[in-house]
């Protein structure tokens, strides 16, 4: 931040410029020696003017008016300074003249209005290509940050060329220490900051990425998933409430299709489709992406939609399954693992882990259709999901030691 000592302010009179109205009054405006001066648009006659205070001589109703607009032009000049210094490393005396000429720059842009702008325009999209999850994850971040600049600056809103690397390595603190998100969550929340600060760089509002040198890269995690005997396990289990044998369906068919909970949930009559081979198809597209997901319905997914609705007479908008809120889903899925003695974290989303892995590929489905069945835009995505688990390893292994070459050790 530019040193406050070096700021001075100086009134002249441009007697050159004199007329019969007077000669013009200048502020120069110094900073570390450079010097930018600003004509006020007022004059005085150059016998009422004191070469030494810089000041009008006289105290008369006119020099009382022009010596309290230019003590108000003085603060003006000093809170103008004051605030560019918070938002830029290096004030000069032009963009002091700027600010309090009135001219708009991208000094004037502050963060939270940018944020507000952006949730504003995606929620205006909802349904025509962005999803709503994808804005309440926005409005998500943006309420992480807001909390953050309570804690830490005491403030709702800071200028974006306040926003700095350093800035964005104490957000990532706050969210990885003081709110205890692990790394990639905390990496997710910064992604969103992250389309802020481009927007903001594309627009010209600042002049230099804050998070250059900062990786958003994830870290590998051991996602759960189920394995055949644990699969098994539930599906042999009936229970006495009828609830979690609801929950039980659910989840399993999410098991056979790799759908998310989310799509699960809004799965509709005019999303199953029966093609001319007599096979079922779900052809949907994923709600959290808007990728197109077409998923060969395995039989028993389809017995569990014949249990709850008749699928020779869907209606377009008829709801297949009657499904739970994600928070009472994931609830009663905890009474199932205790009930079948499962003892990982049973969640929704281990189905769509579960599908890719024990379902799919461990049996020899290709990852490129795995990716297709799951949504997904790239090959990359599913991989997260996807384990090669010891069983396929090792089948994979004995087809090269069928050859008579390699042999496995027993």
């Amino acid at each position: 931040m530019s040193n406050r000592n070096s700021f001075r302010l100086l009134y002249l009179l441009n007697k050159s410029k004199a007329n019969q109205e007077g000669a013009p009054i200048l502020l120069r405006i110094t900073i570390n020696g450079s010097q930018a001066s600003m004509n006020l648009g007022r004059r005085i006659p150059v016998n009422l003017w004191n070469d030494k205070t810089r000041m009008p001589k006289n105290k008369d109703a006119f020099t009382d008016d022009l010596s309290e607009y230019m003590e108000s032009m003085r603060n003006k000049a000093y809170q103008c300074y004051t605030q560019l210094s918070k938002e830029y490393d290096d004030v000069t005396p032009e963009m002091v003249r700027a600010s309090l000429q009135g001219v708009q720059s991208g000094s004037s842009r502050m963060l939270m209005d940018v944020w507000n702008e952006h949730n504003d325009e995606i929620e205006k999209r909802i349904g025509r290509g962005v999803s709503k999850v994808l804005w309440q994850k926005n409005r998500t971040a943006k309420r992480h940050f807001e909390r953050f600049l309570k804690i830490e600056f005491r403030c709702d809103d800071i200028p974006l060329r306040r926003l700095n690397a350093a800035l964005v390595r104490k957000f990532y603190s706050y969210l990885t220490v003081d709110k205890n998100l692990v790394h990639n969550s905390a990496v997710k929340i910064l992604q969103f900051l992250k389309k802020i600060t481009r927007r903001s760089l594309y627009e010209g509002w600042i002049a230099k990425d804050p998070f250059m040198g900062f990786s958003l890269s994830f870290e590998e995690v051991d996602r759960p998933y189920l394995t055949e005997e644990e699969l098994e396990l539930i599906i042999n289990k009936e229970f006495e409430i009828d609830r979690l044998n609801l929950i039980k369906d659910i989840f399993l068919f999410a098991c056979y299709t790799g759908l998310a909970y989310v799509d699960v949930h809004k799965l509709r009559g005019d999303e199953i489709e029966r093609t001319s081979d007599g096979v079922w198809w779900i052809k949907t597209r994923r709600q959290k992406t808007n990728q197109k997901s077409q998923i060969p319905l395995l039989a028993p997914a389809k017995a569990i939609l014949d249990k709850y609705v008749n699928m020779t007479q869907l209606k377009p908008d008829e709801r297949l399954l009657p499904v739970y809120s994600n928070q009472k889903v994931n609830s009663y899925l905890k009474e199932i693992a205790d009930f079948c003695g499962i003892r990982k974290k049973l969640t929704f989303h281990v189905a769509r882990h579960t599908f890719a892995t024990t379902v799919t590929l461990q049996n020899g489905v290709s990852i490129e259709s795995v990716s297709r069945m799951l949504g997904h835009s790239n090959i990359k995505t599913t991989q997260h999901y996807a384990r090669v688990v010891d069983k396929k390893l090792v089948e994979d292994m004995s087809r090269l030691a069928s050859n008579g070459k390699f042999n496995l050790a027993r």
